[in-house]
């Protein structure tokens, strides 16, 4: 995997070159990467995005699901066995989520925005989008 620099307006308004940041293979579409409030939007195939929205699907429900448990397990909680029951259920739900975000973060490319907020560097990228963005800016 490689790195590359590109515009962050561009990134933010989807003017990337239509080439996978994972595969190399030719983008359908476009998916939010990086951190909260620092979005940008890497192309991908539908294949590849599909794979980021479970991901995202999974983190959501994994949260969700745990603190419904934990309520759930407190509010039932005259029964013995329900609190620790819903507790452990809740810890469960944070390990996966835990383990979704990692897994998200590691399947996206890493996005590192300069500090003057004009450039962004994207990392863990297929070398063809490298090449491509190469070909744009020429």
């Amino acid at each position: 995997m490689a790195k590359v620099e590109v515009d962050r307006r561009a990134a933010v308004e989807r003017r990337l070159p239509p080439v996978s940041v994972k595969s190399g293979a030719p983008a359908d579409g476009y998916a939010p990467a990086g951190k909260a409030g620092e979005h940008v939007f890497v192309p991908l195939t539908q294949a590849e995005f599909n794979q980021a929205q479970y991901l995202r699907r999974r983190q959501k429900s994994a949260i969700y699901g745990g603190v419904a448990c934990f309520v759930l397990g407190a509010a039932l909680s005259r029964f013995t066995l329900l609190l620790p029951l819903g507790a452990i259920i809740g810890v469960l739900s944070v390990v996966l989520w835990v383990l979704a975000t990692m897994t998200l973060k590691r399947f996206l490319p890493g996005v590192d925005i300069s500090t003057n907020g004009r450039r962004v560097e994207l990392s863990r990228v297929h070398r063809d989008f490298v090449a491509a963005v190469s070909d744009a800016k020429a």
